[in-house]
């Protein structure tokens, strides 16, 4: 029996369990899992909100390969997932490292939210009219000076301009 890639789930986790790692990296003996044994499928056009108490960025935590699949490959090991277009990834923060000021540095360049976004090509044009009037963003928010709740609606907007069959998460 063949199956079609649009019948597989997009995403599935198979139980999910987590604990915070203690200094060793390791969970602390007798401690008790944040998350014991969750499962969840999500098939094309699903969406899910998970939301917790104070985003504790526990999805940053390498899980083993078979517990988040995503397309049927694995979500954290697979690096194939981003570099075929399949899927769209967006970290929190816009960051590098950089050779002569360190590792992790916040991206500080003056440039305008307008640029940025009208500098992504091969788009649907009316696509990114519609993303900048529902993300509500002000083209001419100049990136080094606008607030982290600024930065965002103008990274979902890039990450979503062109379509993939996983859209963007933010991590």
């Amino acid at each position: 029996m063949v199956v079609k890639e649009s019948s597989k789930p997009t995403v599935e986790i198979n139980g999910l369990k987590f604990t915070y790692p203690g200094i060793d990296g390791q969970p602390p003996p007798r401690s008790t899992p944040l998350i014991g044994d969750f499962s969840l499928t999500l098939n094309a056009g699903n969406r899910c909100l998970l939301v917790g108490s104070n985003g504790a960025d526990i999805g940053r935590e390498a899980v083993e390969p078979h517990m988040v699949l995503v397309l049927g490959r694995s979500a954290f090991h697979n690096t194939a997932l981003t570099s075929s277009g399949d899927l769209c990834y967006l970290g929190r923060e816009w960051r590098q490292d950089v050779a002569f000021a360190g590792f992790d540095v916040p991206i500080q360049m003056d440039v305008s939210a307008e640029k940025m976004i009208f500098g992504v090509s091969g788009i649907d044009p009316q696509r990114r009219v519609e993303l900048i009037k529902v993300l509500d963003i002000d083209l001419s928010w100049r990136m080094h000076k606008v607030s982290d709740g600024q930065r965002r609606p103008v990274k979902i907007c890039i990450g979503l301009l062109k379509p993939f069959k996983v859209p963007p998460s933010l991590a």
